[in-house]
């Protein structure tokens, strides 16, 4: 995980923000997927394609001191697990239970796809698929490992801002 300090400068428009909408006499109305964020620039660094819950979104505040604790998946694709205004002493992390779904889906997953393609690849070598097998479930317990330390790291560091 990584922490990103500065000023943020510049925000995108949502991307893959899909809004459900379900019937009129339904209790649950409008459902607001997260998705992408196209842009944020926030002191000199600018990340892209940037994977955000629809809660951080709202609270990330232009022009303001911030700390953005970032994950980059095995992909190096980023992903914002919380942000802190160490000005105003006040901060939020991602929901556990999105950690927890992004680590059971993980590791239920991509162990599977890489079984797959590892079976696929035995025809031609046994011991290539043997590889690519383990290397992949290998892959993934080092991302969801990587993703709960970088989740308890931001999630220090918000408490940390907190008056006691």
């Amino acid at each position: 995980m990584k922490e990103v300090r500065g000023v943020l400068k510049r925000i995108g428009a949502k991307e893959g923000d899909m809004i459900v909408n379900t019937q009129a006499n339904s209790a649950v109305g409008n459902v607001r997927v997260s998705g992408k964020v196209s842009v944020i620039e926030i002191g000199d660094t600018v990340l892209r394609d940037v994977g955000c819950t629809r809660d951080i979104y709202d609270l990330l505040d232009i022009g303001k001191e911030a700390i953005l604790y970032v994950h980059f998946n095995n992909f190096r694709k980023p992903i914002i697990l919380g942000v802190a205004y160490p000005g105003q002493r006040r901060g939020f992390v991602v929901p556990l239970m999105a950690v927890i779904a992004n680590t059971i889906m993980s590791l239920f997953l991509y162990p599977i796809i890489f079984i797959i393609l590892g079976l696929v690849l035995s025809g031609l070598s046994t011991l290539l698929g043997a590889l690519v097998a383990i290397g992949g479930i290998g892959f993934t317990i080092y991302g969801v490992f990587n993703l709960i330390r970088g989740y308890m790291q931001a999630s220090a560091g918000v408490r940390a801002l907190r008056p006691a």
